[in-house]
C-alpha cells in the first residue's frame, strides 16, 4: 500500500495537517493527504489519504481513497478504496473496487458502483425537497390536541 501512496503523489498535491481544522467543504483538483479536522465534504481528483489523525465529518467523494481516520459520512469512490485496520467510517462505502483490511470498522452499506464518482448526486437538503400537497378534495386530518 506505500508503494500505491508514493507512486500517486508527486510535487502537486495538498496536505492538511493535524493542527489544521476546516470547517466547510474542501475541493481539490489534485491528490491529497489529510491528517486535520473537516466538518464539510471533501471532494478530489486522485488519490486521497485520510491520515490515522483524522477525523472528517462530512461526504468523500475521490476517484481513490486510502483510510486510516475517522470518517462520519458516505464515501463515493469512482476507482479503488482501501480501508484500513485503523479506519472507523460511520456511513456508506460506494467504489468500483473495495479493499477492507481486518480489524477495520464500516458502519455502513457497501455498493458497487461502476460509474465516475461525478455522476452521483448527493440527494438535496430536507429544506429543497417539495412535500406533497394534500389535493384541495382531500380531508384534512384533524389533532385531538
Amino acid at each position: 500500500m506505500k508503494e500505491l501512496i508514493k507512486k500517486a503523489f508527486g510535487k502537486d498535491m495538498f496536505l492538511i495537517p493535524s493542527q489544521v481544522s476546516v470547517q466547510g467543504a474542501v475541493e481539490s483538483t489534485i491528490p491529497g493527504r489529510i491528517d486535520g479536522n473537516i466538518r464539510g465534504d471533501v471532494r478530489t481528483e486522485g488519490m486521497l489519504v485520510i491520515g490515522k489523525s483524522a477525523n472528517i465529518r462530512g461526504n468523500i467523494y475521490a476517484t481513490d481513497l486510502v483510510a486510516y481516520g475517522k470518517i462520519y459520512g458516505d464515501i463515493i469512490v469512482s476507482n479503488k478504496a482501501v480501508i484500513s485496520n485503523k479506519a472507523y467510517v460511520k456511513g456508506d462505502v460506494t467504489a468500483l473496487v473495495l479493499e477492507v483490511e481486518q480489524d477495520a470498522v464500516i458502519e455502513g452499506a457497501i455498493r458497487k458502483h461502476p460509474t465516475e464518482a461525478d455522476d452521483v448526486v448527493p440527494p438535496p437538503a430536507e429544506e429543497d425537497v417539495e412535500k406533497p400537497q394534500p389535493a384541495e378534495d382531500e380531508e384534512q386530518a384533524s389533532s385531538w390536541f
